[in-house]
């Protein structure tokens, strides 16, 4: 399969998509639980809720993002695939890690909730075929692909495991 091209998405979308760096998407997505367990299971219990500066968010706050933004765009990816012409909004993303609450959890239950819904994502994306990964779909006037929700997911993804690798740890 290809790698989504510029007309598939929004711009601001580019940077998240060309840090995955396979084009097997599938592979691509099983790869990262992996590597991000990995990541999760270096970080020292003093860091799990560190912020590297004033106004930022904590190591579980970032995961806690992390889950809920692949939760939103695994919804975004079935609805285009079943074609549901519905616009739909944006989210804030501020205000999910606000009303979370994930300093309360621990860093090994937000990791296993990760694996849950990631797998559960993937469960759904490996029946998607090359028809129904070129569906459209529309966020907040944004036209985009299956294809390019499940590019967005991975790249998300890695930028925030970047960021605790370079920042954080």
């Amino acid at each position: 399969m290809e790698r989504p091209q510029p007309t598939e998405h929004p711009a601001y979308y580019t940077s998240y998509i060309n840090l995955v760096p396979s084009n097997d998407i599938i592979k691509a997505l099983e790869n990262q639980m992996i590597d991000i367990q990995s990541v999760i299971s270096e970080i020292p219990e003093e860091k799990e809720n560190y912020a590297y500066a004033n106004g930022k968010w904590t190591i579980k706050e970032v995961l806690g993002h992390i889950i809920d933004t692949e939760r939103i765009l695994g919804c975004r990816a079935l609805r285009f695939a079943r074609r549901d012409k519905t616009v739909m909004p944006g989210f804030d993303e501020n205000a999910y890690v606000a009303n979370a609450n994930f300093k309360n959890r621990t860093l090994y239950d937000l990791a296993h909730e990760f694996a849950i819904v990631r797998g559960a994502n993937l469960a759904l994306f490996k029946q998607f075929d090359n028809e129904t990964m070129s569906q459209l779909g529309n966020v907040n006037g944004n036209i985009m692909t299956v294809l390019s929700v499940l590019y967005m997911i991975a790249g998300h993804t890695t930028h925030h495991i970047n960021v605790i690798k370079s920042k954080y740890l």
